[in-house]
């Protein structure tokens, strides 16, 4: 198809000039602009498939609910907050009398983004639950850190060590739910 369509061109130019010459020099110009094109068309894409393939492609989500402190919906796009582990909604902490610290985290991202924040996720996995693992950030920042910084999430070290100077920083400086005692959530979620 291309073949034909420079071959055309070569025609049209032949019909309008004389000099065979500069014929030739414009028509390899374009032929070797359109080449050059394919192949930055096709390392684009290959780059692309690559990147989607090994899980690392980035998308734009607009976020219509948030679950909880490391799960968040865009529509019907289920969200899980790579790296880190927030407390269950359901689940209480204590400081020293006992709140609803999975609230508290959930609330904590809420204010954190604000309503219908526009985020750029990068895809990790898909877990059992066909939620989409994802780092997330929001104007240039980590939420996945932010959550763990803050104290309302822990580094969920079973799937990553991302996250765990962020968590040592929160405990040291008894940040959110290292400002009392808790049950780490992935234990909450076993025993309830």
């Amino acid at each position: 198809m291309i073949g034909v369509l420079l071959l055309n061109e070569f025609k049209l130019m032949l019909n309008r000039s004389s000099n065979l010459n500069t014929i030739i020099i414009l028509w390899m110009e374009k032929l070797f602009i359109r080449i050059g094109l394919s192949i930055l068309f096709c390392i684009a894409f290959l780059h692309s498939a690559i990147a989607s393939e090994a899980g690392y492609s980035s998308n734009s989500f607009t976020i219509t609910k948030i679950t909880d402190g490391d799960s968040l919906r865009a529509g019907d796009v289920r969200i899980r907050l790579h790296g880190i582990d927030a407390p269950e909604i359901r689940q209480s902490c204590h400081n020293p009398a006992p709140y609803k610290c999975g609230e508290f985290a959930r609330d904590y991202l809420i204010q954190a983004l604000g309503e219908r924040a526009t985020l750029t996720c990068q895809h990790i996995d898909t877990d059992r639950y066909k939620r989409l693992i994802m780092r997330c950030y929001y104007r240039g920042i980590d939420i996945n850190a932010a959550m763990v910084r803050a104290g309302w999430a822990v580094a969920y070290k079973r799937y990553s060590n991302d996250y765990v100077a962020d968590e040592a920083e929160a405990r040291a400086a008894k940040r959110g739910l290292w400002a009392g005692t808790f049950q780490q959530p992935e234990k909450w979620r076993r025993n309830n």
